[in-house]
């Protein structure tokens, strides 16, 4: 019922808030094209840090971090008439992150290069704690603002765009990185273009017409006792508990992998920035190509089924990494990395929204980013020892474990609100 009054009050701004949210989409793309942490950041760092254990702490603590507000954000979300404020205040918080790192390598990284390093590591984790209650706040907000009738068409579509966003970006950034200058000082360039482009994005991003939300008689005894109703949606729901589990194994291979088969390919194969650069505009190219056919799987069977489709394709990166021997198989890597992280994209956190009613989204999806977040912050720390202490392949055949015992999970995970 709830839902109901709030897509018939949409009807009007559809187009505003399916527009807005795109452009918004497009520039924040082109920001992250610039900066990807899979590729392009994790290369930069390993210039510095050796390890691959110390590398892997970069998004371990963030996705630690990010978890902590959980809990409160939400409680505090469903007491609010709007998300848009909440959402607006943190992420333009943490997208500040891009301007202070940007200078930090113009100004640090020729003459204190251990400070850097620390400083850089403090600020992408402080960045973490602001992403949790802003990430919280915006899926809830996009959910909310696109009806649920077109949401499988407008995921597809909108990330098709991103991904066109962040392949400019990606180009943008090989053009810059073959510059003349440093490598830390092109790099520094690129930060700073990606806080500016963050910025245009943002003016986007709070732009879509946001309903009221129509609060329920029950909101009080939810406010007060908001730990036990938490409690028990674990206890009645095991559909939720299923899809968390399978997450939780699919999480180490489809998320937290990719960045090693950069770091295994730079140090077996030699290859440099510039080539960095078009697995970027490989990986973006796939996305595009994802995010298209796994939005119009979506319209008709659900993002369960899309999920799915991406995680089966998955099964051929982990088997060819495991026998690779050139840079070109790095190069299907990348292919297939591409398509099947647009198919957790585009699901990841919608499908949360198809297993509950209106009014429990917040809850739900504090419950998944409770588990999930640390899991996903503990996966990259794991892989990098698994890869330190027994090599790169053995890293993949694990991973194939996990990832075969994701989808027979996955398979019986339900939509209930579609």
């Amino acid at each position: 019922m709830i839902q109901q009054k709030i897509e018939q009050e949409l009807q009007p701004y559809i187009k505003r808030n399916v527009i807005t949210s795109i452009v918004d989409g497009i520039l924040n793309a082109m920001a992250m094209g610039l900066i990807p942490l899979q590729t392009l950041v994790v290369y930069f760092i390993s210039e510095y840090v050796d390890s691959n254990f110390v590398i892997g702490l970069l998004t371990t603590v963030q996705m630690l971090l990010m978890a902590i507000p959980q809990f409160f954000t939400a409680r505090h979300m469903e007491r609010l008439d709007s998300y848009k404020g909440l959402m607006g205040k943190y992420v333009l918080i943490y997208r500040t992150s891009s301007l202070i790192i940007g200078l930090l390598i113009l100004l640090l990284t020729p003459r204190k290069p251990l400070l850097f390093v620390i400083l850089f590591y403090i600020i992408f984790w402080l960045k973490g704690l602001f992403m949790g209650t802003g990430n919280l706040a915006y899926y809830s907000f996009i959910n909310k603002v696109i009806p649920f009738n077109i949401r499988g068409k407008f995921f597809g579509w909108r990330g098709a765009f991103n991904s066109v966003g962040g392949i400019l970006g990606s180009l943008l950034a090989g053009v810059i990185l073959s510059g003349s200058g440093s490598g830390a000082q092109q790099y520094g360039y690129l930060f700073l273009l990606a806080f500016v482009l963050d910025m245009l994005s943002f003016i986007f991003l709070v732009a879509p017409y946001e309903p009221k939300n129509y609060q329920n008689g029950a909101e009080e005894n939810q406010r007060n006792a908001y730990g036990f109703k938490l409690k028990e949606i674990l206890k009645r729901d095991k559909n939720i508990i299923r899809f968390i589990v399978a997450q939780a194994l699919i999480i180490f291979p489809v998320v937290s992998l990719f960045p090693f088969q950069t770091v295994y390919a730079k140090s077996n194969f030699n290859i440099g920035a510039d080539v960095i650069s078009v697995m970027n505009t490989i990986m973006f190219v796939c996305n595009a190509i994802g995010f298209i056919l796994w939005g119009m799987l979506v319209q008709r069977r659900g993002f369960k089924w899309g999920m799915l489709g991406g995680y089966i394709l998955f099964i051929v990166n982990l088997i060819s990494a495991i026998f690779v021997n050139n840079p070109n198989v790095v190069m299907v890597l990348t292919v297939v990395y591409g398509l099947t992280h647009s198919a957790y994209m585009i699901g990841n956190i919608n499908i949360v929204f198809g297993m509950c009613s209106y009014e429990d989204r917040p809850a739900y999806l504090c419950i998944t980013n409770m588990f999930i977040i640390p899991i996903s912050a503990i996966a990259p720390l794991i892989n990098g020892y698994i890869y330190d202490a027994f090599g790169f392949k053995v890293m993949c055949v694990i991973n194939l474990i996990l990832l075969l015992g994701g989808i027979a999970g996955f398979w019986g995970v339900k939509e209930h609100h579609r």
